[in-house]
């Protein structure tokens, strides 16, 4: 059974976040006409890159990949570039209702007859084994009474419980790592006459789904 942890606390020097899709294009040969399928299974996707690593950081990540034991365990991790929710958000935001899927999520527990969330802000979810990290596509607006139906991307992948709580401040995704080999680039370089090794790494990893 796979191990879940938390990334290490070591900010990427840049990093390339986005969603995969689970779609197909048909194309007519007589016509030139699309038809477009879509299907359950669209993912996070994210490629992280550490460069010239410290002697402490470049030992922490060297630690983590060998944690991870290739594709076999899990990280629980954001999108580093995140400042936060521009929506107003307050109050103590839950999953309203079990059996949920689909690209909507119904809450309530928020304040009321107000913008909580808008359209690129994040929430996380825990589905019982992983947490699912969510993109807001449109503005929430909760009624008088606290409540709100989240449009979001990707997916619900595994239905949360009723009364699950939603994560604003710091959402997160269980990731994988894309590749079963890890490596790093080293550069056991001198500065001013005292060695001085740094490591130079790039984390690929792909949102776990149940």
């Amino acid at each position: 059974m796979a191990t879940i942890t938390a990334f290490p606390a070591i900010t990427p020097t840049t990093s390339q976040i986005g969603i995969l899709y689970n779609t197909k294009v048909f194309r007519s040969p007589l016509t030139g006409a699309i038809q477009t399928a879509t299907r359950e299974g669209a993912r996070w996707q994210m490629q992280l890159m550490f460069n010239n690593l410290n002697e402490s950081e470049r030992s922490v990540m060297r630690g983590y990949l060998a944690f991870m034991n290739g594709q076999e365990n899990r990280v629980e991790v954001g999108d580093h570039a995140y400042t936060g929710a521009r929506g107003a958000l307050g109050g103590t935001a839950l999953v309203n209702g079990a059996t949920q899927t689909g690209t909507q999520l119904i809450t309530d527990g928020w304040p009321n007859s107000t913008v909580v969330l808008k359209a690129g802000d994040y929430f996380s979810f825990t589905n019982g084994t992983n947490k699912e990290f969510k993109m807001v596509t449109s503005d929430v607006t909760s009624d008088g009474s606290g409540n709100a139906t989240i449009n979001c991307s990707p997916e619900i992948h595994t239905s949360p419980a009723d009364n699950a709580s939603i994560e604003t401040a710091a959402p997160v995704g269980t990731f994988y790592l894309a590749e079963p080999a890890v490596n790093w680039d080293n550069m056991p370089s001198q500065f001013g006459g005292v060695a001085s090794p740094r490591s130079s790494f790039t984390v690929s990893l792909i949102e776990d789904i149940l």
